[in-house]
């Protein structure tokens, strides 16, 4: 039997070996993903991505769709397009009885690629420049599908087997906890407060507090800070997007704020960061 560490690990390797851009979308449905730290593959790193998620028009959209791709998953796996123009495959994962999330191979661009951009833009008010600065990134050849099943079919059979397991061992469903972390994952982009998550989930400030020092051993603005710092080193890496345009990507109002914030948590500015040598 597979557990959580044989998955993270492989999961690992297909993204630092191989450059596959994946992530994990469980359902509410989900006992294993959402307790545990594969949670850590809930969010996008890819540049072009990340810049669309933090519009909050886009990213409602974005979540809004998945109702699509949950419908689809019933015929199985499939490539298709996003609302954004970028091509993904996509893989339910099922706990033996249902399917109870999917998993994203994305990071290709789609055809009609600027037509897709200048759409965006319309739709959603988001610059065209930087779209198409962030679109850069996005690998222009499309691998065979066949070639993207032989790796992402033995991970779906691994994600089964843990959940039998789990299911045998008597292990409950996800958590408060669990779905407060997810719900920030989600948001962080955006200009959430802890109370906006204590009126989120009913719960006291003190509730908030306690669990985040408990689970993570750090508080709610710690946690918030250090995810948009990790959506900001990708993007410095990756894309031409100026420095105030990535401080207000990710979630800093203030690009001066951001710079200090990031050379307090990374020893570097950002400029000084995204010169140096990977």
């Amino acid at each position: 039997m597979y557990d959580v560490t044989d998955i993270k690990n492989y999961i690992l390797f297909l993204k630092t070996q191989l450059g596959l851009s994946i992530t994990l979308h469980p359902s509410e449905k989900d006992s294993l993903i959402l307790a545990s730290e594969l949670m850590t593959f809930n969010i996008h790193d890819h540049p072009y991505c990340i810049y669309v998620k933090t519009f909050p028009k886009a990213q409602k959209h974005c979540i809004e769709r998945q109702g699509k791709i949950w419908a689809k998953c019933r015929e199985g796996s499939f490539c298709g397009t996003c609302f954004a123009g970028v091509r993904e495959f996509v893989y339910p994962i099922s706990n033996g009885k249902e399917t109870v999330g999917f998993i994203s191979v994305s990071g290709y661009c789609g055809n009609a690629l600027e037509s897709h951009l200048r759409a965006t833009a319309q739709n959603y008010g988001i610059p065209l420049q930087g779209l198409r600065s962030a679109s850069e990134e996005l690998r222009r050849e499309l691998p065979p599908k066949e070639q993207i099943d032989a790796l992402l079919i033995p991970l779906c059979n691994m994600l089964e087997l843990a959940y039998l397991k789990s299911a045998a061992d008597g292990e409950s469903e996800a958590q408060l906890p669990d779905r407060i972390v997810r719900y920030i994952k989600q948001y962080h982009t955006q200009n959430i407060t802890l109370e906006d998550i204590c009126t989120e989930f009913s719960c006291s400030r003190s509730y908030i507090s306690h669990t985040f020092q408990k689970i993570l051993g750090k508080g709610f603005r710690t946690y918030l800070t250090e995810i948009r710092l990790e959506d900001a080193k990708s993007l410095l890496r990756h894309s031409k997007l100026s420095v105030t345009e990535i401080a207000s990507s990710v979630g800093f109002g203030d690009s001066a704020y951001f710079s200090n914030v990031f050379k307090r948590y990374t020893g570097q500015t950002p400029s000084a960061y995204r010169k140096a040598p990977r």
